[in-house]
């Protein structure tokens, strides 16, 4: 098909912004509704972030006295550090400003739960895939991931890759739009100070800058992009530990769990394997049968509906969809390859949480491959396991656990 019969393809198939507007609405308010009803209303103590931005507005860079079940600091002559990154600390500001330490931020990441579907819906809308795979995709990541725990629930951890998601998910839809290299440089970065692995994805955005602007000038301002936060963050780290390229994270990480090779090695390669790609529940002899451990899902259990990674070729209706999807590709791997070598597998989660940190990259190769074929009857089969999946394990978290 020459290029002129695609553009009629994609013209013929494709809703009116209103319809794709509409979509991302119901979408938004169906998460919200989701999530809302899946958490419990507990007080999230485990609110790292939350300490950090009050002590910024005291002016203050370390935490002064944390709680006792508060225990990952890097310690400094006395003083409590927060090693996590510090993104998701300036976004609680507003509320930390108005309640301080009494703020839930169990909530606010049902909130940015809901932002985010609704953002990949319009995402998938820019990217010109076709509305049923659109909707689908949107669903496979509200309610068939770990982002449905993720938000539902809340902590720290989740809030810094639920915001690493959201920051992702803009700098697609920018780069699937006018692809501001200046813009993406500096949402690629942001990502990256919310979830230090993101950063691992900004050459992808470079990528995708250049296909439309394939110049010099691209490289320059997709770097200053990335520079202005990067001197923000050199002098934090300066501030806290001496140097501009130290962020305790390294030191205070292999203190605390010391583990055996160092923080990454080929060492781990082989139990991480495992744990993305084998690791099975726990079968019991009581109801409801099926449960967890601390460890969680692999992927291909939370979210099987990534086997159709393992299909060819990409959209022929979506614009520069083959491109667009072998970047979102090299991006998966690029982080999931450093979490293959990391001695932590996330632990104390539904399903790999780290998989929050290239979800947005994934999602896009998962839509771009699916897009513009014949029979979708796969794809709505494992989206709909990888649903059916996620309730049960949000459900299980909340009421079938033992005790």
């Amino acid at each position: 098909m020459d290029k002129s019969g695609v553009a009629g393809l994609a013209g013929a198939r494709a809703p009116t912004w209103g319809l794709q507007l509409l979509d991302a609405g119901i979408a938004t308010a169906l998460a919200a509704l989701l999530y809302a009803a899946a958490n419990d209303g507990t007080f999230m103590f485990f609110n790292y972030h939350l300490h950090l931005a009050v002590a910024f507005l005291a002016e203050r860079v370390h935490v002064a006295a944390p709680p006792s079940w508060l225990t990952e600091f890097a310690w400094v002559d006395g003083r409590a550090y927060v090693y996590f990154d510090a993104f998701p600390a300036l976004f609680l500001l507003p509320w930390a400003a108005v309640r301080g330490l009494e703020v839930n931020i169990a909530p606010i990441c049902v909130g940015i739960g809901a932002f985010n579907v609704g953002a990949t819906r319009l995402l998938l809308a820019r990217l010109g895939v076709s509305r049923g795979i659109a909707n689908g995709t949107t669903a496979l990541l509200g309610a068939g991931t770990v982002h449905f725990w993720a938000a539902e629930y809340g902590n720290t951890w989740l809030l810094a890759q639920l915001l690493a998601v959201s920051l992702l998910t803009m700098a697609w839809m920018e780069a699937a739009g006018e692809a501001n290299p200046f813009l993406l440089g500096l949402l690629a970065a942001l990502a990256a100070t919310s979830r230090t692995p993101a950063a691992l994805g900004a050459p992808c955005f470079l990528l995708l800058a250049l296909r439309q602007r394939p110049r010099v000038g691209t490289v320059f301002e997709f770097g200053l992009g990335g520079a202005l936060v990067a001197v923000v963050v050199g002098i934090y780290n300066a501030a806290r530990f001496g140097s501009p390229f130290d962020n305790g994270y390294l030191y205070a990480n292999q203190a605390l769990l010391a583990p055996p090779h160092g923080s990454f090695s080929w060492h781990y390669l082989g139990q991480n394997l495992y744990h993305y790609f084998l690791r099975g529940p726990v079968w019991g002899a009581d109801f409801p049968w099926v449960g967890f451990d601390d460890h969680g899902l692999a992927l291909t259990l939370t979210t099987p509906a990534v086997v159709l990674l393992l299909g060819r070729g990409f959209s022929r209706g979506a614009p520069d969809a083959a491109f667009r999807g072998r970047v979102a590709l090299a991006g998966t791997a690029l982080i999931f390859g450093l979490y293959l070598i990391y001695f932590w597998d996330g632990w104390r989660q539904f399903g790999s949480r780290y998989t929050l940190d290239f979800t947005p990259f994934m999602l896009v190769a998962l839509a771009l491959r699916e897009d513009g074929r014949v029979r979708h009857r796969l794809f709505v089969a494992l989206v709909a396991a990888s649903i059916a999946i996620n309730l049960y394990g949000v459900w299980w978290l909340r009421f079938g656990q033992p005790g």
